[in-house]
């Protein structure tokens, strides 16, 4: 699986092997391109949001209490589910107007900022069901690796590339490296739409298709 290494030797090479300094002149090269990898990571994990981004966890209220901390890789939301039942999603602002601080079985929810509401507040301890699309972590040691860096390598250089040069004041390496990007990006699309796919429940798969009818039993001419 290619490595955090492998991707800052790439863009290196592409944008020409440059010595990037900070504002007071120190080699900062190897810091700058890792940061623009990661700067190309959070790019695609917004535009190809892959399954490995899916998680889910836990979150407890006690009676009386109306929100809590949403997780510290939250991204989005996905769904937030309560004794099986998945709750909806409601803008904050109409939500408090719809409820007000009255108490309750949940029936909604909504998020602002890093917090997490429900509507109305827990009148008992209550745990939901959080599933959400996280940040992965930042690449950081050479060895580094994830899903991105096997699946998007070519998207994660290209994109790093243009970030380089448009620091560098190169427009017409910024406009191919950002055009190599945007090819690379469909190909990662198409690799998260065949994997969805092929994860995709079988019933799902078939809903629409006629039954068949059951064979029949030949007959067969007597004596």
């Amino acid at each position: 699986m290619p490595t955090l290494a492998d991707l800052r030797d790439s863009v290196f090479d592409l944008v020409g092997r440059p010595v990037l300094t900070d504002p007071n002149g120190v080699d900062r090269t190897q810091s700058i391109i890792t940061s623009a990898i990661n700067e190309a990571l959070r790019h695609i994990q917004r535009l190809a949001p892959a399954r490995v981004l899916e998680k889910s966890t836990t979150l407890n209220f006690a009676a009386g209490q109306q929100s809590v901390a949403l997780p510290s890789d939250y991204r989005e939301v996905i769904t937030v589910v309560l004794s099986g039942k998945p709750l909806l999603r409601g803008d904050f602002e109409l939500m408090i107007k719809a409820f007000g601080t009255s108490q309750g079985t949940p029936t909604n929810y909504s998020i602002l900022g890093t917090n997490l509401y429900l509507f109305p507040t827990p009148n008992a301890a209550t745990t939901v069901t959080f599933f959400y699309r996280a940040w992965l972590p930042n690449l950081a040691n050479d060895t580094d690796s994830n899903w991105y860096t096997d699946n998007a390598f070519d998207y994660l250089r290209f994109k790093a590339a243009a970030i380089i040069a448009r620091r560098l004041v190169a427009p017409d390496e910024v406009q191919l490296f950002e055009s190599l990007a945007e090819d690379a990006l469909r190909a990662v699309q198409a690799v998260i739409i065949a994997e969805q796919t092929a994860d995709a429940p079988r019933t799902m798969r078939t809903v629409g298709t006629p039954a068949q009818p059951a064979p029949q039993p030949v007959a067969t001419a007597a004596g």
